[in-house]
């Protein structure tokens, strides 16, 4: 019997991975947090949730977006993490909040990309460099650096 519940506590640990991604910070004020799913099923690796701020607004309204890939509006490839902005979606539809010096409701795609390779693993906490691109509707692009600590639930 105990060999059973060991087998199992064993095959579920597995399956479950610990819960990482970044925390992004911008000099604009900009906060993006992204975090990989955790279930092996979805893809330790792939995206599951995006969460923009902006550290300037006061307490209480400074999440000015999320993004989901459970809603489909956000998707990622290796450590480029894309988020939709689609104002029919309650947790991206405040469009008159600032981005960057942008209005929400002008931004098409907010991508955040981190210079970091699952090849060479890093410990919680360890800064990195990165780009945010906010591209608006009209393809206009606004570019900022972001400097990134790698988020590692548990460490």
């Amino acid at each position: 019997m105990k060999a059973l519940i060991t087998a199992l506590v064993l095959l579920t640990s597995a399956a479950v991975a610990k819960a990482d991604g970044f925390v992004c910070t911008s000099e604009s004020g900009l906060v993006v947090r992204v975090y990989n799913h955790v279930n092996a099923i979805d893809g330790t690796r792939t995206a599951s949730q995006m969460i923009v701020s902006n550290q300037t607004i006061g307490v209480g309204s400074k999440t000015v977006a999320s993004f989901s890939a459970e809603k489909g509006t956000l998707s990622s490839f290796e450590q480029t993490y894309i988020g939709k902005v689609d104002l029919r979606v309650s947790e991206s539809s405040r469009k008159g909040e600032l981005v960057g010096g942008t209005k929400l409701g002008y931004l098409k795609f907010i991508i955040l990309s981190v210079d970091f390779s699952y090849a060479q693993p890093l410990p919680h906490g360890t800064l990195l460099e990165g780009v945010l691109t906010l591209q608006k509707r009209s393809g206009e692009e606004n570019i900022e650096a972001v400097t990134c600590a790698r988020y590692l639930k548990h460490e």
